[in-house]
This record gives structure tokens, C-alpha cells and sequence, in this order.
């Protein structure tokens, strides 16, 4: 069991007695086609999801509804090359690895266990002599901001489909102290840009949707923000990788997916706005890092908690959102991390702390 540094959970060492069984699990892929096509994204995530013995029925149920199924987990032994063909056989869309740094002294300092650096990237080769598509999760703090290009190159020479970049919200075990301030959000958001354009790989940001902004900014020609020094550090980092395809997307600002292997996303998804967390025991979030139960699939479905809750309604509406981000015509890209508003302000609909841009009053971007 492993003990990262940044988790949003506290770890358990044995499975709640009331988690949802495997036929409630099925219920709720019913649940989640009721909403229609296209259907939403399942991702089945921890802890190690792989501690279910029956996820691979579970997996299989949803992909026989038609619902596209990718699977998050750490660098554990669970991750067999049994267990990694049993999840293709069930139809399996993607796998996505934690990697938090680039060698085993940072990436084991972040998972609190020795070897599990050397486990994933064991299931990265696993998996990509499998055929199955691979992604990256790298959660952005103080600690490994300077290691990113690094990630960035183990990403690359492992083909990897998407680099998922989560900016630390402080919840859980997270500090307030783990998170790079705004000046340095803005910098690893326009270098993930720059990476993106110029190399082979995709890149999607999560908890730090101002990379939707960025996009749309430098895209049009209407940047005017200075670059910080981390920015110029960042790009010289990378100045030998290999070019890639020229990229028209990077983060969807424009409405389009960035998708190349059939997992396409809709346009200014975040917390509660095309986006929920069903917990193992059924309670339903905005998201994974928004602590803040809105209801229960034991008790309602995924559709009338997701129509008619108050927190997903207030979520849904951008228009509801105080202060600059309330203000601020790049809101129904953007909308800021719900999440870390309400982890720093107790209210999430709070303007986005570590978001530097001021909004200028301009046409609404939708």
C-alpha cells in the first residue's frame, strides 16, 4: 500500500465493509448510460482499483453499454501482465500510470515506498508491448517542478497517448505548501503549451483548467502576459527533444478534442460541469479533490443528482462564479478549480487562487 505525500484520501488497509458491490457497480454503469450518448467517460480509480477482484467484470459490463472505460492506478505488483490482458480482453480504452518524478529518489519520495518507480515503468513496457494505450499522471508540485522536462522524456520514448499534468489541490494529505504559486502555474501552463506544439507528445492539464485560456490566448495572438524565469528554465530543458506533428489543439479551448485514440472530450468540463466522483461506497462528488457529498447512488441516480442537486447546479452555471473568475470571459472554457477554491476559501465559488490572469472585460469565450 503505498503513502503519497499529495493524496486526496486517506489510505485504508482493508476494504470498507459497506463498499458497493458488484452488482451496485453495474447499477451504476446503468446509471451512467441514462445520460445518453455520447456517454461519459468512466475512469476507475483509487487507492489501486486493482484490489477488486471482480474490476474486470466491472470494466467489461461497461463496455458492453457502449461506454468508453479507462482505468488510473500506482505503480504496484497488482499490475501483472495477467491482470494487464484480462483489462484489455474486457475492452479496456486506456491504463493511466502515476509518475511523479523522473528516478526513483524523487518519484518513491513522493509514494512513500521504495521501488515504485521501477514498478510502473515496468507496466508502461508491459502494456506497450500489449498494444494498450498508456497515459502519464504527474501531480505538479513545489518538489518536482524542475523535474517535469524529465517526466516529459520518459512520456515521449514510451509513446505514450496523453501526459495528464495534475496541479496539487490541497486536500487530503496535501499542504497548502506542496502548490506552485500563480506566477508559476502560469509558466508550466505555457510550457506544457509550447510542449505540446512542438514535440510528440499530448498534453491535458486537470485541477488547473487556465490551460484552456493559455490556448486560446496564444492561439489568437493576444497573450500579453510576461513569462517568469521558471518558463525560460522549462523550455531550454527540452530545446533537443524530437519535433513531433505540427498540433493544432492542445487543451480543447476551441471546442475540439485533442483525442487520437477514441477518448474525446467535451469543451470546459471541471469540477461539477461534466464531471463527477462516485466514491466506493456510492457518495457522489463534483470531483475526486471537492470533498462535498451531493448524494448517494443507493439512494439516487447519477442523473437526478447531477440535474438536481444544489451543488452541481450551482456548479454547472459560470455564471455563478465570484470574483475575477466571475468576471472573467474565459469562465466557460476556464472556470478555475473548484476544488482548490474551496480547499483555500471554504467556498467553491470562489475565485481560483493561483491564477494570476485579471480579466479584461472582453467578449465572453464559450
Amino acid at each position: 500500500m503505498l503513502a503519497c505525500k499529495h493524496c486526496r484520501a486517506k489510505a485504508m488497509r482493508k476494504r470498507h465493509p459497506d463498499e458497493l458491490t458488484t452488482d451496485e457497480a453495474f447499477g451504476v454503469v446503468e446509471q451512467i448510460a441514462e445520460f445518453g450518448k455520447p456517454y461519459p467517460l468512466a475512469v476507475f480509480t483509487g487507492g489501486d482499483p486493482l484490489m477488486r477482484d471482480d474490476i474486470f467484470d466491472i470494466v467489461e459490463y461497461a463496455t458492453s453499454k457502449g461506454i468508453r472505460a479507462a482505468i488510473a492506478f500506482s505503480g504496484t505488483e497488482l499490475a501483472t501482465a495477467e491482470r494487464l490482458e484480462k483489462l484489455m480482453d474486457a475492452g479496456i480504452s486506456r491504463i493511466a500510470i502515476s509518475l511523479d518524478g523522473s528516478s526513483a529518489r524523487i518519484h518513491d519520495h513522493f509514494r512513500g515506498i521504495t521501488g515504485t518507480f521501477e514498478t510502473s515503468l515496468g507496466i508502461l513496457e508491459m502494456a506497450r508491448e500489449m498494444g494498450i494505450s498508456r497515459q502519464i499522471n504527474t501531480t505538479v508540485t513545489k518538489f518536482n517542478i524542475e523535474d517535469l522536462p524529465n517526466i516529459a522524456r520518459i512520456g515521449i520514448e514510451n509513446e505514450i497517448a496523453l501526459w495528464d499534468v495534475f496541479f496539487v489541490v490541497p486536500t487530503g494529505r496535501a499542504k497548502r505548501e506542496f502548490m506552485p504559486d500563480a506566477g508559476e502555474f502560469e509558466d508550466i501552463l505555457n510550457w506544457l503549451y509550447d510542449l505540446s506544439k512542438r514535440t510528440p507528445l499530448n498534453v491535458k492539464s486537470s485541477a488547473a483548467t487556465h490551460l484552456r485560456r493559455v490556448e486560446y490566448m496564444r492561439d489568437n495572438g493576444i497573450y500579453d502576459i510576461q513569462h517568469g524565469e521558471l518558463y525560460f528554465r522549462l523550455l531550454d530543458a527540452v530545446k533537443d527533444f524530437p519535433a513531433g506533428e505540427k498540433k493544432d489543439i492542445v487543451a480543447g479551448a476551441h471546442g475540439r478534442s485533442m483525442a487520437r485514440d477514441g477518448i474525446s472530450r467535451m469543451m470546459g468540463i471541471t469540477d461539477g460541469r461534466g464531471m463527477f466522483f462516485i466514491s466506493h461506497v456510492g457518495e457522489v462528488y463534483p470531483s475526486g479533490f471537492l470533498p462535498l457529498i451531493a448524494g448517494n447512488v443507493r439512494e439516487s441516480t447519477l442523473k437526478e443528482i447531477y440535474l438536481n442537486s444544489r451543488i452541481f447546479v450551482e456548479l454547472k452555471n459560470p455564471d455563478n462564479l465570484k470574483g475575477k473568475c466571475g468576471r472573467c470571459e474565459y469562465r466557460y472554457i476556464c472556470g478555475g478549480s473548484r476544488a482548490r477554491a474551496y480547499a483555500m476559501t471554504g467556498d467553491y465559488l470562489a475565485s481560483e487562487p493561483d491564477c494570476i490572469y485579471q480579466p479584461r472585460g472582453g467578449e465572453e469565450v464559450r
